[in-house]
């Protein structure tokens, strides 16, 4: 049996791959921003820093599950010290961090364009993270460590 990207072309599998990790990731950092906003806006309504506390946390924790998800199924290799602090650090600081800017400032201009926080939120993540792969494919390159 095939696996769904084994019938593609190998130049697109990874990419594919890619945009499947991301749906995922996109989906998971969704649902954690989703439920903390909702929590914070029960508890204390009248904190609006509470939106990018919960639109964070959603983003860090979709940062490591899609470091796992990318080095495992994206581009098949072990994840490793190396390309943990290739990805976690360095791309944060370079290519997540840029991401993360540019999802928090849509955030902000879509909430002060009077957008609800709930559609704002997906909205930011969607168009910031089309450029994840290939800010993320220099750090994948090497494929000594390939996952069976």
């Amino acid at each position: 049996m095939q696996s769904l990207t084994g019938r593609l072309p190998l130049k697109y599998r990874s990419a594919v791959r890619f945009m499947l990790v991301g749906a995922l990731g996109t989906g998971v950092q969704y649902g954690i921003f989703y439920l903390l906003l909702g929590f914070f806006q029960s508890k204390w309504p009248e904190i609006e820093i509470l939106t990018k506390v919960a639109f964070t946390a959603g983003f860090v924790l979709e940062m490591f599950l899609n470091y796992f998800l990318t080095s495992f199924y994206t581009f098949r290799i072990r994840p490793n010290w190396k390309n943990a602090g290739g990805f976690l650090f360095i791309c944060f600081l370079f290519g997540r961090g840029i991401n993360y800017g540019i999802q928090i400032l849509l955030l902000t201009i879509l909430i002060w364009l009077h957008m609800s926080e709930e559609l704002a939120g997906i909205v930011a993540i969607v168009l910031a993270g089309i450029l994840n792969y290939f800010v993320l494919l220099p750090f994948y390159k090497e494929k000594k460590r390939k996952v069976d």
